[in-house]
């Protein structure tokens, strides 16, 4: 995909993009089709572009791209307080090149760490409740069990 960005002097900056997939905050989800197929042909690998995208759309439901869903509120304390700490240990974890059972690309940023959680949680739940059971209970009870049996 063919990007362009004007920085703040107002220099146009274009370069190709390389995509999976993308979540627009007010509009459409974007899926690379060669990737949904890989995802259909390993689907406990811990991958799936369309969750990882759908996530993105529930987390900005709130107004906020920011790795927590609309929440009530005595949930979303417990939510951001656990989701912080194991945001926080795994970050520490990829930035001292540990080796991660949670794809690194989670430590990008927290609605990353959301995005990629909740694609452990339909596809690998297993690896996410061994990982991090706190963020694992979190979305079995926000999305429901896990079709792949755990939780």
């Amino acid at each position: 995909m063919r990007r362009s960005h004007v920085d703040a002097a107002g220099v146009l900056h274009e370069w190709d993009d390389e995509l999976a997939g993308e979540a627009w905050d007010h509009g459409p989800l974007i899926l690379s089709w060669a990737d949904v197929c890989a995802d259909l042909e390993d689907p406990d690998a811990g991958f799936c572009v369309a969750v990882h995208e759908m996530a993105h759309k529930l987390d900005v439901l709130d107004g906020e791209l920011d790795g927590t869903p609309p929440l009530p509120s005595a949930w979303y304390r417990q939510w951001a307080r656990d989701f912080q700490r194991a945001y926080d240990a795994f970050c520490a974890e990829v930035d001292a090149g540990r080796e991660t059972t949670i794809d690194p690309y989670a430590a990008e940023a927290p609605e990353e760490f959301f995005a990629v959680c909740t694609e452990y949680h339909f596809s690998a739940p297993e690896v996410l409740e061994e990982a991090m059971p706190e963020v694992a209970a979190h979305l079995a009870r926000f999305y429901g069990p896990s079709p792949m049996g755990a939780g």
